[in-house]
């Protein structure tokens, strides 16, 4: 469910961010190394774990594409993944040498047998209303700047929305949590702002999905909520790896990546978005 928004293009951008502007025409690629080397073993006492390390000699870029698991991406030597729903997964390491030699990867397939039970936090608490039913709803803030807009995570110089700057339909929304099964909903009464034409409403009924709240794997050591790619929290273009800024029992801040109509974050653009207590 949740696929990894991934291009062979982000290892091509690290090694191209390596080399000095003045040369990048100068810059070739060498024939692909062999293929990596890894190993996947369980945790002890968490089946939902596993922990994958790259064994590859001389190994100099590293990029993990771990779909359905949590982080969903790792660039570490070593990384411990969660999986929060029993299935076969596909862990692909992607490598390039040393001497910035062309990119070769690997594949496994791991079956994880049951799925995972959460536990009930001091924040899951406050997201889903103390992890009890029927849960807890979020709806925007009418208060000015309920989305802002900018280049980066800490900069949201490009808009910032006015007091009850937003369509209505986008105050009508509520956004609910429920702890028991992990479920998430987008209670949007069938329709949604498109961002992508003309910011009309349209017809819109995502169904049921699940989330996960994973603590300290955002940006600064942030907690994060992460929810199926075909769902969204607050506006359609936000990407759903949502990093949390604020969580208290009345106020949801959450900062998300911009991405396009196929969902794949753009290369520049954030979101900050404003949430109360329905």
């Amino acid at each position: 469910m949740y696929k990894i928004k991934f291009s062979i293009f982000i290892l091509a951008a690290l090694w191209l961010a390596a080399c000095k502007p003045d040369r990048d025409d100068e810059f070739t690629l060498g024939d692909a190394p062999g293929a990596p080397t890894f190993t996947v073993e369980p945790v002890a006492g968490d089946p939902n774990k596993l922990v994958i390390t790259d064994q590859t000699p001389g190994s100099f870029q590293r990029l993990w594409d771990l779909p359905g698991g949590n982080p969903k991406i790792s660039a570490k030597q070593q990384d411990t993944i969660y999986y929060s729903k029993k299935g076969e997964y596909t862990i692909t390491l992607y490598t390039s040498m040393e001497n910035g030699s062309g990119t070769a990867s690997a594949s496994k397939k791991v079956t994880v047998e049951q799925d995972g039970v959460p536990d009930c936090t001091p924040q899951t608490a406050l997201l889903t209303g103390d992890c009890e039913s029927p849960g807890k709803s979020w709806k925007f803030s009418r208060a000015a700047g309920a989305v802002k807009v900018g280049p980066t995570f800490d900069d949201f110089s490009w808009y910032s929305s006015p007091v009850d700057g937003l369509q209505e339909v986008q105050y009508n929304t509520r956004f609910w949590f429920k702890f028991d099964g992990q479920v998430y909903e987008n209670r949007c009464n069938g329709v949604a702002v498109n961002p992508w034409n003309g910011y009309s409403v349209e017809p819109y009924d995502p169904g049921l999905g699940d989330f996960i709240y994973q603590e300290g794997t955002g940006i600064g050591g942030a907690d994060q909520i992460i929810i199926p790619d075909n769902q969204f929290i607050g506006v359609r273009d936000a990407d759903n790896v949502l990093t949390i800024v604020k969580l208290s029992a009345t106020e949801l801040v959450v900062r998300a990546r911009i991405c396009n109509a196929s969902g794949v974050p753009n290369a520049e653009g954030w979101f900050e978005l404003h949430f109360e207590k329905a």
